[in-house]
């Protein structure tokens, strides 16, 4: 009899080592899959199979999402604004600064000494449309009087009299996403469609003498800047995603308006590159076609840009593509 008990007992211990052993492994089998190793390279299997839009290319697992640019596309003369409090700090083109969503200001820093200018743009959207209204105010008066002093007869003619001049622009964006449907719910923005129309004027505050300014990029732009009448225009412009961190952009520009000639052609072509994620460098140029009194018919005019970024980029459902805004 106590041979029977000590057989059960061995038996009984043994069955209760068999459960304990069975629930280890399948606390350990379910604790596998979620161990930090195990989340790490699910994380990596996931980033390298995700094809990310062309504003948010894929980075190395850590970087800070902050840290890359994905506004690059949209160029200052397309119908967006800048991010929320973000400041892109340019020496040649407009510099911008985002009031809030929506709304920004921006200046052509480089200009300031000699043509004070300040403009403010805001936009709507809907969708893949994107449209604007930008309007602002400059002079060229100490411009003219600096050049009107050192007698550079080859841009103004010398004049007596120059008044304070005070310029208006007000301009109509409209800017349209067009999508790369390559992979089913993966749309991917990479080429924006802009087209312009707007009108510069000035108004001079006493007598004056001023003549049109000589120069391509200059005499069409004569009226708005001597206060003696206005220049219209119409322009059209497309930007290309041509790699995460190459951009192309071009358009043309019909100029109408009081200045010889009455009418003017612009094509320009920008060529943009990523440095760091958040320093760019741009080349160009500027090519004009008119028929300008003391002018030549044509000229080209090659430039070179830097833009710094300051700001974070925003989430992906409030940044640029995102629904609210």
């Amino acid at each position: 009899m106590q041979k029977l008990i000590h057989i059960l007992i061995i038996i009984l211990l043994c069955s209760i080592s068999s459960q304990i052993d069975a629930q280890s492994k399948k606390k350990f089998k379910r604790n596998k899959g979620t161990s930090k190793r195990e989340i790490k390279k699910r994380q990596q299997t996931a980033f390298e199979k995700d094809e990310r839009n062309a504003f948010n290319p894929q980075q190395p697992m850590g970087a800070r999402q902050n840290d890359n640019r994905d506004d690059l596309l949209w160029h200052g003369e397309t119908a967006n604004t800048v991010y929320d409090q973000a400041v892109n700090l340019s020496l040649i083109s407009p510099s911008r600064y985002g009031i809030k969503p929506g709304l920004e200001i921006s200046s052509q820093l480089f200009l300031n000494y000699w043509v004070p200018n300040l403009y403010i743009k805001k936009r709507w959207r809907n969708d893949n449309w994107y449209v604007s209204s930008k309007h602002g105010f400059y002079s060229a008066t100490p411009g003219l009087n600096w050049i009107n002093k050192r007698n550079y007869t080859s841009i103004l003619e010398h004049a007596e009299e120059i008044p304070f001049i005070l310029s208006m622009k007000n301009e109509l964006l409209v800017s349209r996403l067009i999508m790369n449907h390559d992979r089913c719910g993966r749309d991917k923005p990479y080429i924006i469609i802009t087209g312009g129309i707007g009108v510069d004027f000035g108004v001079p505050f006493g007598d004056s003498d001023l003549q049109e300014l000589k120069g391509h990029m200059l005499a069409n732009r004569s009226p708005a800047l001597t206060g003696s009448g206005y220049t219209a225009y119409i322009r059209a412009r497309a930007d290309w995603q041509m790699t995460p961190i190459l951009m192309l952009g071009g358009g043309l520009k019909y100029f109408r308006g009081d200045f010889s000639g009455n009418s003017a052609v612009e094509q320009n072509t920008e060529l943009q590159t990523i440095i760091t994620p958040r320093f760019t460098v741009s080349v160009g140029y500027i090519l004009s076609f008119a028929n300008y009194v003391d002018t030549n018919g044509t000229a080209i005019l090659p430039f070179f840009d830097l833009t710094y970024y300051f700001g974070k980029r925003q989430g992906r459902q409030k940044g640029l593509f995102g629904k609210g805004m």
